[in-house]
């Protein structure tokens, strides 16, 4: 076993610290996980803040004293770090167009993603049914272009997995939790052909966990007036 490149601070359910994990994995890299971290609490404290000012996770801290925070930022410096894995790509070319995704996903997927989870779920209020309306169409609009570009190829970019298919199958969990019905389902065949093939890898399958297709889309539901 390989020592390890450093610790990641994150918890369980975040998607971008699956992100991160699986890149680790997919180029053999040994990541700890930073023991008893309790959110909203362990990342306001002035020593986590000392780390790592924005209080955000995923953070990470290399055993070189790299410090580090915001995904993108993280990923990208672990994808980096064993070339021959190829999850940069070979060629500038192929890394802009990487990059390229990573924005794509995160911009047009993930953004609208996260709205329609805090407005269904009652986090972000009052709930504004035409923002989530709008939300939810952009978001499709979004599935539409990856749809379409998964059409003639397997990958996102060349002919392996690269950081590009990591970024895009972390931010699709969410919307797989929240939109993708039997309908929706149909309706992007390539995009569910995608993310089982990313997320069943075998190095990367107890990173993903399963996940659970939805009858129906969610909804906001009103709290009860007593």
């Amino acid at each position: 076993m390989s020592q390890s490149i450093g610790t990641l601070w994150t918890v369980p359910y975040q998607l971008e610290g699956k992100r991160i994990r699986a890149l680790a994995a997919l180029s053999g890299l040994e990541l700890d996980i930073g023991e008893g971290y309790t959110h909203f609490e362990t990342n306001r404290t002035p020593e986590f803040e000392a780390k790592f000012p924005s209080g955000k996770i995923p953070s990470f801290e290399g055993k070189d004293g790299l410090k580090l925070f915001e995904s993108i930022a993280i990923s990208r410096y672990i994808a980096s770090l064993v070339p021959k894995a190829g999850l940069l790509g070979k060629t500038p070319k192929e890394t802009a167009l990487i990059d390229q995704w990573v924005a794509f996903a995160t911009n047009d997927i993930g953004s609208h993603s996260s709205t329609v989870l805090l407005l269904t779920r009652g986090y972000l209020k009052p709930y504004v049914k035409a923002l989530d309306t709008e939300s939810r169409n952009r978001l499709l609009r979004g599935l539409g272009t990856i749809e379409k570009h998964l059409s003639t190829r397997t990958f996102f970019v060349g002919e392996r997995i690269t950081l590009a298919d990591i970024t895009v199958a972390s931010v699709l969990i969410r919307a797989f939790q929240l939109i993708f019905d039997p309908e929706t389902r149909k309706s992007h065949p390539n995009v569910v052909r995608f993310f089982e093939t990313i997320i069943n890898q075998p190095k990367l399958k107890d990173i993903f966990g399963e996940v659970e297709y939805i009858d129906k889309q969610a909804q906001y539901v009103p709290p009860k007036k007593e």
